[in-house]
C-alpha cells in the first residue's frame, strides 16, 4: 500500500511540474504561427524561458521529430527544441483528443496493479532511461515503456 501511496504522490508531482519546459539544443527558437518552418515567426523564446504547452500535433519534421508544441502564447515550437523528456506526446493533441493511449484500453488502467518494478531493491545506478533506479521518475519510465511496449 505505501508502495502504491509513493506513486501516487510522484504522478501528482510530474503532472504539476510538467507543463513547463525549457529550450534546449538551440540558444534561441522560433515560435511560428503553424507547425512546420514555413509558417511565420511570431515570437522567439531563449533557453531562460518556461514554455508552457496546450497540446501537441505532428507537422514539419525537424530532425526526426514530427511533433510540435502549442504554447500559451498561440504559437508552435519544434518538439525537437523543447526538453519534455519525451519523443511523444506529454500534453494532449491538438484538436480536443487525448494523447495516444497505447493500448485502446480507453482511459483504463490495462493488466493488474502489481509490484513488478524491475529494479525494487536493487537501488543505485541508472535504468535504461538513464533515470537513477528505484526514483520515481524511473518507476513511471519504465512502467510507460512496458505497457506502450517500446
Amino acid at each position: 500500500m505505501k508502495f502504491f501511496v509513493s506513486v501516487i504522490l510522484c504522478l501528482a508531482v510530474l503532472a504539476s511540474v510538467s507543463s513547463a519546459y525549457k529550450i534546449y539544443k538551440a540558444t534561441s527558437v522560433n515560435c511560428r504561427s503553424g507547425p512546420g518552418t514555413s509558417y511565420k515567426s511570431v515570437k522567439s523564446y531563449t533557453t531562460k524561458d518556461n514554455i508552457k504547452l496546450t497540446c501537441q500535433t505532428s507537422g514539419q519534421n525537424i530532425k526526426g521529430n514530427t511533433l510540435w508544441g502549442k504554447t500559451t502564447d498561440g504559437c508552435y515550437i519544434a518538439d525537437y527544441y523543447l526538453h519534455t523528456g519525451s519523443n511523444g506526446y506529454v500534453v494532449k493533441k491538438c484538436g480536443g483528443s487525448k494523447p495516444p493511449s497505447g493500448g485502446g484500453s480507453g482511459g483504463k488502467i490495462p493488466g493488474p496493479m502489481t509490484n513488478d518494478y524491475p529494479y525494487r531493491g536493487k537501488c543505485g545506478g541508472v535504468d535504461p532511461w538513464n533515470y537513477y533506479k528505484c526514483q520515481c521518475t524511473s518507476f513511471v519510465a519504465w512502467r510507460i515503456n512496458k505497457r506502450l511496449g517500446v
